[in-house]
């Protein structure tokens, strides 16, 4: 990814700082409205970090070239302000503090990853500052009597819910046997946990559908994942299933390759369309199928002008769901702002209850976030399946499949 030409850099003591978004008065003058970010743009997580930047990026230029936001006739351009917190947990909430205490943020949008944005929340929730959050789906970040998170990803165990849902209704088209034996492990964070949590939601009193026949935990970050592969192969499986974030993912279905494991459907959770996972395994992820957030194979109109703007700006083809949910989550917080006619944190926290894009880029097309899951968005994900020639194909659900999955024999 190539950063914005346009964005200044400066450094700090506590990490690398970008601007984006300037007037002609900046540094949080009179006619600028300022939100912030701190993002893992170096570290473990970079990769993912600098899409996430990306997208925010996006949504700002895309804002202030629309002459940015009105409030009692007078116009404002928003600036956006990002600190590294170089993928560090222990980092990431003082620059979060930093952005309101200092540079005078009104509103913040979130990190990426569970344990950052785990961390991340306690500042909005402490500070009383609103907090729009595409990096992280575990319930864990959404506490009970939130009321300053806001979050644009769907929970986690939506993430297995979708996937069982598909498998149940390839059974009903008679493309697969009753019952499947399912082999499932999951990385032991809360992450995983929940994943586990909504594939037993779906499998409770449906024997007649589904045995599971293995149910094992990892450890995230794992060196080696043979052994458990080979545990995976003893169970003699049809389905496979793995909640595993890229690291573990790529070591693991290298295991599962040279194991020489064949299951009918094989699926990572939201792993696999990845470019960097493309280039890492090649072929070996052909027909690898995964739950989705966003795919560039949906139709919807703001969707396609994402992939226009950001691949004329950032270069493509964009496989990653990343930039795109960061891209919804920052024009979400600008709508909201924009509908607040305020700055004030009371104002725009109440917007943000009270949003509904219904031009969002989102499976379902619809972006809100209700208060009965503590607000956070309760879309259904989409399946998606990798293709042996490049891309993906939307195989679930009905009314938004390309073309059906490929099972294995």
């Amino acid at each position: 990814m190539f950063p914005d030409p346009r964005a200044r850099r400066f450094s700090t003591a506590l990490g690398l700082a970008f601007l984006v978004g300037f007037s002609a008065c900046s540094g949080g003058d009179a006619d600028t409205i300022r939100i912030g970010t701190a993002l893992p743009l170096s570290g473990k997580h970079a990769n993912v970090g600098g899409f996430f930047r990306d997208g925010y990026q996006l949504a700002v230029q895309e804002a202030n070239a629309q002459g940015g936001i009105e409030i009692d006739g007078v116009p404002y351009r928003i600036e956006l302000q990002i600190y590294d917190d170089k993928s560090d947990a222990s980092i990431s909430p003082s620059l979060l503090e930093r952005l309101i205490a200092v540079d005078g943020a009104v509103a913040l949008l979130s990190g990426y990853s569970t344990p950052l944005v785990q961390a991340q929340v306690i500042v909005p929730m402490r500070r009383g500052i609103p907090f729009v959050n595409a990096g992280g789906a575990s319930k864990s970040i959404f506490r009970e009597g939130n009321q300053w998170v806001f979050g644009a990803l769907s929970p986690v165990e939506s993430l297995a819910r979708t996937t069982l849902e598909w498998l149940m209704w390839e059974q009903d088209q008679d493309r697969l046997a009753k019952p499947l034996r399912v082999a499932m492990v999951w990385q032991n964070t809360d992450h995983g946990r929940e994943y586990r949590t909504g594939v037993h939601q779906v499998l409770e009193n449906r024997e007649d559908r589904f045995e599971l026949v293995l149910d094992e935990s990892f450890e995230h970050l794992s060196s080696d994942h043979t052994s458990l592969i080979v545990k995976v192969r003893s169970v003699e499986a049809d389905v496979f299933l793995s909640d595993a974030h890229e690291p573990d993912f790529l070591l693991q279905h290298r295991a599962y390759v040279e194991q020489g494991l064949g299951h009918i459907a094989v699926s990572y959770g939201a792993r696999g369309p990845e470019r960097s996972v493309r280039e890492g395994l090649g072929e070996a992820v052909s027909h690898l199928v995964s739950a989705q957030w966003w795919t560039r194979a949906l139709p919807y109109p703001r969707s396609r002008h994402f992939i226009e703007q950001y691949e004329a700006q950032f270069g493509g083809p964009v496989t990653e769901y990343y930039p795109a949910v960061a891209y919804e989550a920052a024009r979400a917080l600008i709508t909201a702002i924009a509908n607040a006619g305020s700055t004030e944190a009371d104002a725009i926290q109440n917007a943000l209850m009270n949003l509904e894009l219904d031009d969002s880029l989102l499976p379902g097309g619809r972006l809100y976030f209700p208060e009965d899951s503590r607000f956070q968005i309760e879309n259904r994900c989409v399946i998606v399946q990798n293709q042996p020639e490049g891309g993906v194909r939307i195989v679930f659900p009905p009314d938004a499949a390309e073309g059906p999955a490929y099972l294995a024999s």
